[in-house]
């Protein structure tokens, strides 16, 4: 199936957690239960499809765990999660007593984070991006840990540029970013001080979905006539299934120097994904006349040539958000904010 013809919910679930052969063979080499550590957002409940999935097509049974708040007040998280055989810690990952009362796990998926509202709260952006992940590094301190993390402070560069690469020299802006920097730090410091634990930062752009979105975002504020901002002038485009898979698959590579990799996709003008979303729904956008020459963007080289080509392409994606948008498929109102130059969230 290809993105652009998903048309339910069904569709979608089955889509984004069909594991790849490429995911398969990592997973045969991943040993042990998981655990996922604020599992339960917007990522979480379909990269644990992907690992179960994957285990099913090897024949092995897999112990998975979701710790987080579970904050759905329909307890539906939760409720899908145990269906599939998951087990949930809810609690609050911050609280060292919930923290430490978790269970151990060769692996664990750090996917916890705070980022909007971040502008008007530094002292719980800290304490959640920076002094939760010290502690979390500390509890599972003989662990493969793969740590969400973010390309956000990266500087700008040319929006006619390929971005920057894992080596550039991070130039934070605003509190989210400089938090971001902390959390990376934090880890650091726990696999300085425990050399059996081995770490990934998985420094995430902006994953793809029917349901939220760069694209969505665009595609709706097009449908009802806002004003698309072009302060951001350019954006990295990646599915929300080739991101999960590549957090999977970024356990072959922990490394106690914490091994860093840039998940991102390709470069993408605004205006070219704007004129292709007008022509698929029917409709002209209203643009400001305020480009910017720089941008935010990731350069994922060393991501394509560790685990190959990207499944998904941008043309699929921006067709199939047009589409979903349109037909008034689920939206989670979940903003992506991506045109916020000045990174305040």
């Amino acid at each position: 199936m290809k993105f652009f013809e998903i048309k339910t919910n069904e569709q979608l679930w089955e889509f984004m957690t069909d594991p790849s052969e490429k995911l398969i063979e990592s997973a045969s080499r991943l040993y042990g239960p998981v655990m996922i550590l604020g599992g339960s957002g917007k990522m979480g409940k379909e990269l644990v499809g992907l690992i179960q999935n994957a285990d099913k097509k090897i024949g092995q049974q897999r112990e998975i765990s979701v710790a987080s708040t579970f904050s759905d007040p329909t307890g539906k998280d939760i409720e899908l999660f145990e269906r599939s055989g998951v087990t949930c810690y809810k609690g609050d990952l911050s609280n060292e007593q919930f923290l430490y009362s978790l269970p151990d796990a060769p692996n664990v998926v750090y996917m916890m984070g705070f980022k909007f509202g971040s502008s008007n709260d530094w002292q719980r952006s800290f304490h959640l991006n920076s002094i939760t992940p010290f502690l979390v590094g500390k509890k599972y301190s003989n662990s493969k840990i793969v740590v969400f993390s973010s390309g956000n402070p990266y500087p700008h560069t040319s929006k006619n540029g390929k971005g920057c690469g894992e080596d550039a020299q991070l130039d934070p802006v605003g509190i989210y970013g400089w938090s971001i920097v902390a959390r990376e730090s934090s880890f650091r410091i726990t696999a300085q001080q425990n050399k059996n634990q081995k770490i990934a930062f998985y420094r995430l752009m902006y994953a793809q979905h029917m349901s939220y979105g760069v694209l969505v975002d665009l595609a709706r504020m097009i449908m009802n006539n806002e004003p698309v901002s072009l302060a951001m002038p350019a954006v990295n485009l990646v599915s929300q299934r080739d991101a999960n898979e590549i957090a999977i698959c970024s356990f072959d590579h922990c490394k106690n120097s914490p091994w860093t990799v840039n998940v991102a996709g390709p470069v993408w003008p605004v205006q070219e994904i704007v004129h292709r979303l007008e022509k698929h729904l029917g409709k002209n956008a209203i643009l400001l006349n305020d480009e910017a020459e720089l941008a935010l963007l990731a350069n994922d080289s060393l991501c394509t040539d560790t685990f190959g080509a990207y499944q998904d392409n941008c043309e699929d994606m921006i067709k199939g958000a047009a589409w979903w948008v349109q037909h008034g498929g689920d939206y989670w109102n979940k903003p992506t904010f991506f045109g916020r130059a000045k990174h305040d969230y």
